[in-house]
């Protein structure tokens, strides 16, 4: 069999001097292995375990050709040597009787261990058998020969024959026709029986020469095919490798698209929001201030129409106050505050935005649990994170309206060096067609009056400002569920 690859030669024992008390000896350095004898080594190691199995697989149907077919058989003894049937029919059973230890040991562990025994050994029983059957028949030129080469044919077919086994098997089976038709020539002056055994003689020794230059043919043939298999092999794992890290790279790509999508849009509404601030503050201080003057005059009119005016003032001072907190919203998201960050306790943070939120709750009659541990600090902004918790409290307590047992959960849990915490409620959820929108500024599914769309954009802001993230995961009609990442602190926050 060609080696894929030759061993490295054998390293000669090393031989130290006696180390005196004055000498200190390095430990030597571990011997480098070239990469490519180890790439060789594991692909020689793959094709043998590859013959190991094909051999260990056609065992077991070369061993059940011999038990059948050597019985099977008997009739070329009935019509050649009948007065010997019965003889060589017993000695063929026996021969296929020896077949049943080896297909049993087939299932035994040291089986793989032995593979290369039965390429050898399947083909000589029968042979043996023949060679056995022209010795008893007493006739050197036994045209049963023919038996030899079909057994010897048959094994190339069914096994992968490497050199020594195919050239093993061969001079056995030539020394058993030999010594079975030898010593039955006759030399008496007849020259045809001699004729006939060298011609035997000569169709086994061509057969032989035949199989031993098609076994070294096909061997060459299986080793380049198997070359040719690892690399294509090769070939498909570098090319799974690179599709990854292409598919990996385009989806970076698209993410940071989408992020550039959304910075650009947040800075375009950013801007068109800084001049609309100004615009509208001016006037709003006007009406406030002549709100102020109306109110003191209102002190010196007859009592009924003070009290119609006074129920008129307080609805424009509710308009005017929602106005001034659109306003508030529009100045916070076109010049959000950045404070810088500091080490801020997720528990605390969410315990004030509960307190605040409790009448909320308590009047919607749901539950608010916090699973949030002590030792949660994070970096960012404390007024931030609680304004955030608030939005996201309320857009909870609006989803739930109308729910039988409305529950919100916060929970906190680690992601590897980050800190998640996940606000979510058991609501009318979002639409999936309405999931990629809801950090865009101004987009709401609300009623005219009942919100702008700023909270969450708002909440991104924030988020992107202390260095997290906030993503949204929802099914409509069940759940959904806001997860807030945050960079941990170096040191607790001070309580």
């Amino acid at each position: 069999m060609i080696a894929l690859a030759s061993n490295p030669p054998n390293t000669a024992p090393l031989h130290f001097p006696p180390a005196s008390r004055h000498v200190v000896v390095a430990p030597q350095a571990a011997p480098q292995v070239d990469p490519k004898i180890l790439v060789a080594a594991e692909k020689s190691a793959r094709f043998e375990g590859e013959i190991q199995e094909h051999n260990l697989r056609n065992a077991k149907l070369g061993a059940w050709f011999v038990m059948v077919l050597v019985p099977f058989c008997a009739i070329l003894d009935w019509l050649a040597y009948p007065s010997q049937f019965w003889d060589f029919l017993l000695l063929r059973v026996f021969c296929s009787a020896l077949c049943i230890p080896l297909l049993l040991a087939l299932d035994r562990p040291w089986a793989a261990r032995f593979h290369r025994v039965y390429p050898v050994i399947l083909p000589l029983l029968p042979a043996l058998a023949i060679c056995l059957m022209i010795y008893f028949s007493g006739d050197g030129a036994s045209s049963y020969y023919a038996g030899l080469m079909l057994c010897l044919i048959g094994t190339s077919f069914v096994f992968h024959w490497t050199f020594r086994e195919i050239g093993f098997t061969v001079a056995l089976v030539l020394a058993f026709y030999l010594a079975a038709t030898v010593p039955n020539l006759k030399f008496d002056g007849d020259l045809r029986s001699i004729g006939l055994f060298i011609n035997n003689t000569l169709f086994i020794l061509l057969t032989c020469v035949i199989l031993y230059c098609g076994s070294r043919q096909h061997h060459a043939i299986r080793l380049r095919e198997f070359v040719n298999r690892c690399k294509v092999e090769a070939q498909r794992e570098e090319l799974t490798r690179r599709n990854e890290e292409l598919s990996s790279t385009l989806q970076r790509l698209r993410e940071t698209e989408a992020q550039l999508n959304q910075s650009e849009k947040l800075a375009s509404i950013g801007r068109l929001s800084a001049g609309i601030v100004h615009e509208i503050n001016n006037p709003l201080n006007f009406v406030k201030s002549a709100l102020y003057v109306l109110k003191k005059k209102t002190r010196g009119l007859p009592d009924e129409t003070v009290d119609s005016m006074t129920e008129i003032l307080h609805d424009i001072s509710e308009g005017v106050d929602r106005v001034a907190s659109i306003v508030a919203d529009l100045r916070t998201f076109a010049h959000p505050e950045n404070k810088g960050a500091c080490p801020v306790s997720l528990n605390l943070a969410q315990a004030k935005a509960s307190r605040l939120m409790a009448k909320q709750v308590g009047d919607a009659g749901a539950i608010l649990q916090a699973d949030i541990p002590d030792d949660f600090v994070a970096l960012g902004d404390e007024n931030h994170i609680i304004q955030i918790l608030l939005n996201l409290l309320q857009n909870s307590l609006d989803a739930m309206e109308g729910q039988e047992s409305p529950e919100i959960t916060l929970r906190a849990t680690r992601d590897g060096d980050d800190l998640l915490l996940s606000i979510r409620d058991n609501g009318s959820g979002i639409p999936e067609d309405h999931l990629q929108r809801i950090f865009d500024p101004f987009f709401t599914t609300k009623e005219v009056g009942q919100g702008m769309g700023l909270g969450l954009s708002l909440c991104y802001r924030m988020m992107q400002g202390m260095g997290g993230t906030i993503t949204a995961a929802s099914r409509a009609g069940m759940f959904t569920e806001f997860t807030l990442r945050f960079k941990p602190a170096a040191a607790p926050a001070a309580v």
